[in-house]
């Protein structure tokens, strides 16, 4: 019972980072911006300011703010709400990628915050895996992590960085599937409708997340003690 969890949580995780890795392509390629990093957001806020752009550095101060409150409710929500949070970040990945769809095109900004709200609570809910920080909508410390795993397990033979290696790469090839599949079918003109398909994931990673919900209730119920009368 233990280990098909265990492969249950892998499964959703790297179903998450295909999710992650979606949104990220639409995002750039509908409106030209990395909504899932707040790092650029956070420098074009001043670079914006020192060309005066004013209001693209409160648009992009805004986008600060919000990833800032999606943490907020996050952790708040964690230590208040007895449900699992997994639930609500699938289904927040859903309500977003059908709003998405029918967005008209001079609402360009209202998308990237609909995106940014979307993939910071998904990072936060889905925060890592086995005790390693493993980011499900951006890769640079996953990248990282993987390659330094790589050398420890093949060239010093530390076999003990194997589940590292596995899951950074795993999560890699996870989150380039979904840049791939968004990329694919916005060539073939599918437009704002391109981040449709992406249910089909979020579908997939709700039914494995109750299937991994109800496991971890059997198997507390199995070691919970027994009291008799």
């Amino acid at each position: 019972m233990e280990e098909q969890l265990e492969q249950s949580k892998r499964r959703l995780h790297f179903c998450m980072a295909l999710i992650g890795g979606w949104f990220g392509a639409y995002a750039i390629l509908r409106f030209h911006h990395f909504a899932s990093a707040v790092t650029v957001n956070f420098i074009e806020v001043f670079t914006s300011a020192v060309q005066n752009n004013w209001i693209k550095a409160l648009l992009r101060l805004g986008i600060v703010i919000l990833y800032v409150f999606t943490i907020f409710l996050a952790a708040c929500l964690s230590k208040r709400c007895k449900g699992d949070l997994r639930m609500w970040a699938i289904l927040s990945d859903a309500a977003a990628a059908c709003v998405l769809s029918v967005l008209p095109e001079h609402l360009s900004e209202l998308g990237v915050y609909i995106c940014i709200f979307a993939m910071g609570f998904q990072w936060c809910v889905f925060a890592g895996k086995y005790g390693y920080p493993c980011s499900t909508i951006f890769s640079t410390n996953n990248l990282r992590q993987f390659v330094d795993a790589w050398v420890q397990a093949h060239l010093f033979r530390d076999s003990d960085h194997i589940p590292r290696m596995n899951l950074y790469g795993g999560t890699l090839l996870a989150f380039h599937a979904g840049v791939i599949a968004e990329c694919v079918l916005w060539a073939m003109g599918w437009g704002s409708c391109t981040i449709l398909p992406v249910l089909l994931p979020v579908a997939l990673a709700f039914v494995w997340q109750r299937r991994d919900f109800r496991m971890r209730e059997r198997i507390e119920e199995a070691f919970e003690p027994h009291h008799t009368a």
